[in-house]
């Protein structure tokens, strides 16, 4: 489907932008911290009843980095902020993915008059460090022998050490594998690393990650007041218990549980996906 691309000025830097589709807007906050929205780009089928508003957050795809300082939690929920005013959108919906669940789910909790629903597809990583652990356990077991071979050449070309982005994408992808359902996939999914998001991603998500104890995470999300649809894949390596416990902190807040799904189900399982969440978004979505 056909997107219309523009940049919109926020504080030090401008965010790029691509606009699909007509109707109620719902702005997607990409995850996969400094990566850009384009490996989000499958929610585009969304477009038949919704506008898609992407974004590639700051250091990201098209998006350069500006203030370094401001690539925190902190700054994204500002530059989030920045982008709705700019996009003439009084209170927003939000659909944010992984990390990006994160975020959506704190700018809901701290912007509550500008926020009319937030849907969170698979947060990640888990806040609560038993959890976290678990996670990073699941995570390592899934990687096979083949993997980590093909991780340890991809770091030892010249390449990778020179920051080039389509190399930097497959060591990504690769770090990625655990969260697909089916390996064959990976082989199908373009992140769009550009030269921005190769020289950024490595820093990202150490700082991004490394900001949020100071936000006190879970009582943003226990102040949401908006409707809310946190969504759980059978498959994701993330623990189930980390989506009922932000179920259980968020007030009033839907879930389902897609069976048989990954952490990428846009992109694994996008026809299930769709069909639970564009009704809920129909119904609350303003």
């Amino acid at each position: 489907m056909k997107a219309t691309t523009t940049s919109i000025p926020v504080s030090d830097t401008e965010l790029a932008c691509s606009v699909v589709g007509e109707g109620t807007p719902l702005i997607v906050v990409h995850g996969a911290v400094g990566l850009g929205a384009r490996y989000m780009r499958d929610l585009d089928q969304w477009a038949d009843a919704f506008q898609l508003i992407y974004y590639d957050q700051r250091g990201s795809g098209g998006t350069p980095l500006g203030d370094s300082h401001k690539v925190s939690f902190a700054g994204a929920i500002d530059d989030l902020d920045e982008l709705r005013a700019a996009l003439g959108i009084d209170r927003v919906n939000l659909v944010g993915h992984s990390a990006g669940a994160l975020l959506a789910a704190m700018y809901a909790g701290t912007h509550p008059e500008s926020t009319s629903s937030v849907v969170l597809l698979n947060a990640a990583p888990p806040l609560i460090p038993a959890l976290f652990q678990a996670f990073q356990q699941e995570m390592a077991s899934r990687r096979t022998p083949a993997d980590n071979a093909a991780r340890k050449t991809i770091e030892e070309s010249p390449l990778f050490q020179a920051r080039d982005p389509e190399t930097l994408e497959r060591h990504q992808l690769n770090t990625f594998a655990p969260f697909f359902r089916d390996r064959a996939t990976i082989e199908t999914v373009t992140l769009g690393f550009t030269e921005i998001t190769a020289a950024n991603v490595q820093a990202a998500p150490e700082r991004m990650i490394g900001s949020l104890g100071a936000l006190d995470p879970m009582r943003k999300f226990a102040a949401i007041q908006c409707p809310a649809l946190l969504v759980h894949s059978e498959l994701d390596p993330v623990p189930v218990e980390w989506a009922h416990a932000l179920v259980d902190t968020i007030p009033g807040a839907d879930y389902v549980l897609l069976e048989g799904a990954s952490h990428f189900a846009h992109v694994e399982d996008a026809d299930q996906l769709a069909n639970a969440v564009l009704p809920w978004l129909t119904k609350h979505a303003a």
